[in-house]
């Protein structure tokens, strides 16, 4: 049975799919009367599938596929495989060569399994929310309330009953139009073996209560509750479940209390069984009685404790442009964002308004503000809630009357101009103090140059070392050579810098970068070599290359240097 093996795979992927007979006009049909949206395509086999398979993947329109009775097995192969890779399966249409009246007969048998199913899980949670009300009275000495507990789970054991014959003969007619065409029904039949298993064990566990159940006036009102869990916080669901036996004069929901307060009414099944839920939200912190209310009836009260939630509130104030107003925007927390809570506005310590959360726990409200200094914040406060009191950061807001001047929140210092003056003065300071001592050091090459080699002598420091060559450079980078052990790497450095300046006719400081004084150099072969010299000099003093090698390579590119740039010496 095609159907049931195409229905299965879409089904089990969250889908249900739409099913139409070969010879019926997909076009005509209310579910797609977008023709323009409408992809049709026929195909006699479920091989022929295979060619579109990624053309799918990307494809968003509706899709119409026609699948043979003769091709199960790979029909069911191939849209497997479909169903795993593309999960977006609302707009495939199934095709099927069936008439329409057995696609019907089909939609409606399935219609039912899941429908019987729902219910024999309900009917099953109903049994264990019975156990609990039979404990409990049973704990409290109540023989008559257990009695009338193990009455109720006899009715619910005979709905279970009429739920498996309805089950029974559903999955009798899909087995037996699958077994007409030749199909493979097992699965049907073996999930009707394990519901007639646990309808087996509810009636034996039935039966058992039976034994000890005393007799019970069928006509006094009687009703039972039962609320779970009972210890929650805020936002946590209450499931409440009961059922009423007996009869009165009149008709009457169950009314559930909070306090003796009202808050619900439940109309309760055939077999007078009831169940609903509520979410704990404007419930105040502490321990609440919970009861049920059939006419004159009365269950025993239930007790719940509601825990507070802590919570965080965060607000942001920002000014309205061209206005003396500002948006004020705030967030509450408590695990989750809170919804529909009253969180209050305070201006200078006076109630401004109180407004309620959204959905999101968010709120936006605009507050004017007339001219002066105003402080704003929100807190969040009702004891109606399950929430402990919390407070947003303060902003400091302060109006000329015709617009905002200033918002300084408590969480950041107060803005001060000394903070954009400092920074100006350093941005300006550092390149100044640069290019001054670039100045500088220029001036006295220049005038160092300009001296006699008299006076040159007299103005060197003796530290006993012998620099060979002439001082015709600038005198710090003299003066620091001094500074440095004869031969050592920075040594060398200096010497070459005070043969360029002396040789290329330009003013070189040790404050100059390698790029800057390569730059500086006039000749390409001069260039080239004093680049080549940097590249093993960084090696050297910074690379931590102490192989004798390295040295030896540094200083025959230094060497290169001299001979290299000479030629600009000569020419000047």
């Amino acid at each position: 049975m095609v159907v049931i093996i195409v229905a299965g795979l879409l089904v089990g992927n969250g889908v249900t799919p739409q099913l139409y007979p070969v010879g019926k006009n997909i076009q005509e049909t209310s579910y797609h009367l977008n023709a323009g949206d409408l992809r049709k395509q026929a195909f006699n086999s479920s091989t022929d599938l295979l060619p579109l398979m990624q053309e799918l993947l990307d494809y968003s329109g509706t899709i119409a596929v026609t699948l043979r009775k003769d091709d199960i097995e790979f029909a069911s192969h191939d849209l497997s495989r479909y169903a795993s890779r593309y999960h977006d399966l609302q707009n495939l249409v199934i095709r099927l060569d069936m008439n329409e009246s057995e696609i019907a007969q089909f939609s409606e048998d399935t219609g039912k399994q899941k429908d019987l199913l729902s219910q024999f899980v309900s009917s099953s949670e109903s049994l264990k929310s019975l156990e609990k009300l039979e404990i409990q009275y049973h704990d409290e000495n109540d023989p008559d309330s257990v009695t009338r507990v193990r009455l109720q789970g006899r009715a619910l054991k005979n709905r279970i009953q009429t739920l498996q014959n309805q089950y029974a003969d559903v999955t009798d007619s899909l087995s037996a139009r699958g077994g007409s065409l030749g199909v493979d029904t097992s699965p049907v039949r073996q999930s009707r073996t394990e519901l007639d298993h646990l309808t087996g064990m509810v009636a034996d566990r039935q039966s058992e209560r039976d034994r000890y159940t005393r007799f019970a006036k069928a006509g006094t009102p009687f009703v039972s509750f039962l609320p779970a869990p009972v210890n929650v916080t805020f936002q946590d669901k209450v499931e409440m479940y009961g059922f009423i036996s007996g009869s009165q004069e009149e008709y009457f929901p169950v009314e559930i209390s909070i306090d003796n307060v009202p808050v619900l009414k439940i109309v309760p099944d055939e077999i007078g069984e009831f169940r609903s839920s509520f979410k704990v939200h404007n419930i105040s912190a502490g321990d609440h009685l919970l009861k049920a209310r059939w006419g004159t009836a009365y269950s025993e009260p239930s007790l719940i404790h509601v825990t507070p939630l802590e919570t965080k509130l965060a607000l942001k104030v920002l000014p309205v442009k061209g206005m003396a107003a500002v948006n004020l925007t705030w967030l509450l927390t408590a695990r989750d964002p809170v919804p529909a809570v009253p969180v209050t506005i305070y201006q200078n310590d006076q109630v401004y308004d109180t407004v309620l959360t959204s959905q999101a726990g968010t709120c936006l409200v605009m507050v004017p503000i007339p001219e002066g200094t105003f402080d704003l914040f929100v807190r969040s406060e009702d004891p109606a809630y399950p929430l402990t009191p919390s407070e947003s950061q303060h902003y400091t807001v302060i109006s000329d009357g015709i617009q905002i001047t200033s918002v300084t929140s408590s969480n950041t210092s107060p803005f001060q101009p000394v903070m954009l003056i400092v920074p100006a003065i350093l941005l300006f300071a550092i390149p100044a103090i640069y290019f001054w001592r670039k100045g500088i050091v220029g001036t006295r090459a220049n005038g160092f140059l300009e001296e006699s080699p008299n006076n040159m002598e007299s103005n060197v420091p003796v530290t006993g070392q012998n620099i060979p060559g002439s001082w015709d450079g600038d005198m710090s980078i003299s003066a620091e050579a001094f500074t440095e052990p004869a031969g050592s790497p920075r040594w060398v450095y200096l010497d070459l810098l005070r043969v360029l300046s002396g040789s290329q006719g330009i003013v070189i400081s040790p404050v100059m970068t390698p790029r800057e004084i390569s730059e500086s150099i006039q000749e390409d072969e001069c260039r080239t070599g004093f680049t080549r010299f940097i590249t093993w000099y960084e090696r050297v003093r910074y690379g931590g290359c102490t192989r004798p090698g390295c040295t030896k390579a540094m200083a025959e590119a230094a060497a290169m240097v001299r001979e290299l740039c000479k030629g600009r010496k000569d020419e000047i």
